[in-house]
């Protein structure tokens, strides 16, 4: 039976059931539905962002058209697919997207770091400009819109932890706290997040962070680690951080590395003692990992278009997103690591109710058939060499 299972249900039997079915019953979220339950409005925005449907009709359409999608989706129409995603309170989603991390959390990262590194996150937010006219609670600029999701990535495994979603012109520096509570974890976030009032109670409470400094940073030396001479860290120096007014009372370390592209050096901020300045410099390298995971979600799973105009529409389409993407990330460790994660993806969007027995066998590559060698003929070789040397001579 288990090599009838297609993809689609493979992709599904990676949510956490149990914890779904309670959640739906303690929230109340399928009161009085009868048709389109919270599975079924999961699995038809799972179907939208995995085949990068574009709008609620087309969506729609799709579902008219393939029996066995209506199995998982049930039929619905445009207008209703819209109150739905607008009405639906999105706590299910959200604690469904935590559930399926936590399992997901459970298996063997991806990403390989050292043990000596400690627990790694990364902490950002991405902009997705929006019209300004259909979403007004959504204020950006004067003459914009825009959604900002404030992520913490875990590192280790290569997925995203938690989310909040505000308009965007809320500075990232503003929802710092909501992520940024744990002890013995090291957070990894950039220069919008300075805040020396916070480093210090972070270095009191251990919490550990890695960041970068402003250009204008005013610091005051108190020693300087020697640094080798094969280094590609400029130098490596124990600090204390602002002016009068912002002087901290911690002391951090600040490492100054080179900038290849910029041409320039630039400072990172930490108060992790315990490691060296490459360490340091290449945790902070590693950032560039959530950067990579917004592009990702924007370009592959169209996160970039929204099928509602209300906040609640909105944050419900990122959560079933999101919960899509972790259960890829599960179907990725089941066929196996090796494979190419967007091939891997690209191949399921094509054959939603192919078995994962043909997945796998989609994804390993095709040998030409190998030709056989000919043997060496040293007589014929040794007539032609003949035949040079007689024309040769003449």
């Amino acid at each position: 039976m288990a090599d009838c299972t297609t993809v689609f249900d493979t992709l599904k039997g990676f949510l956490p059931v149990k914890i779904l079915e309670k959640a739906i019953d303690e929230t109340g979220a399928d009161h009085g539905t009868k048709k389109f339950t919270v599975l079924k409005q999961l699995n038809t925005m799972m179907y939208a962002h995995l085949t990068q449907k574009t709008a609620l009709r087309d969506i729609t359409n799709s579902i008219a058209s393939n029996k066995k999608l209506q199995e998982h989706t049930g039929t619905i129409s445009a207008s209703q697919l819209s109150r739905r995603n607008s009405q639906r309170d999105p706590e299910i989603f959200k604690i469904i997207f935590e559930a399926t991390f936590k399992e997901l959390a459970k298996h063997d990262g991806i990403r390989v770091i050292p043990g000596s590194w400690g627990t790694l996150k990364i902490l950002d937010a991405t902009i997705i400009r929006i019209c300004l006219s259909l979403f007004p609670w959504a204020y950006y600029r004067k003459t914009k819109a825009a959604v900002k999701m404030h992520t913490l990535f875990d590192l280790e495994k290569g997925i995203p932890e938690s989310i909040i979603v505000t308009e965007g012109i809320i500075h990232d520096k503003v929802k710092m706290n909501s992520f940024v509570t744990i002890p013995g974890v090291t957070y990894i976030f950039d220069r919008g997040y300075l805040d020396y009032k916070e480093y210090d109670r972070y270095s009191k409470e251990g919490i550990y962070f890695v960041t970068r400094l402003k250009k204008n940073a005013v610091m005051e030396t108190l020693s300087v680690n020697a640094v080798p001479s094969e280094s590609s860290v400029l130098s490596d120096r124990e600090v204390i951080l602002g002016t009068f007014y912002t002087k901290m009372q911690h002391p951090l370390r600040v490492i100054e590395v080179m900038d290849t592209q910029a041409g320039e050096p630039f400072c990172i901020a930490t108060n992790r003692f315990d490691l060296t300045a490459e360490e340091i410099a290449e945790i902070y390298r590693l950032r560039w990992q959530i950067e990579l995971f917004f592009k990702w979600i924007k370009q592959h799973l169209r996160i970039k278009k929204f099928f509602g105009y209300s906040y609640n529409a909105v944050l419900n389409q990122l959560y079933c997103a999101l919960i899509l993407y972790m259960l890829l990330r599960f179907m990725h460790l089941l066929v196996g690591s090796k494979h190419d994660f967007l091939k891997l993806v690209r191949h399921i969007a094509s054959g939603l109710w192919n078995t994962v027995a043909e997945l796998t066998k989609s994804l390993t590559p095709v040998r030409p058939p190998g030709r056989r060698r000919k043997r060496f003929n040293w007589k014929r070789e040794y007539a032609l060499l003949l035949l040079y040397c007689m024309v040769s001579r003449r």
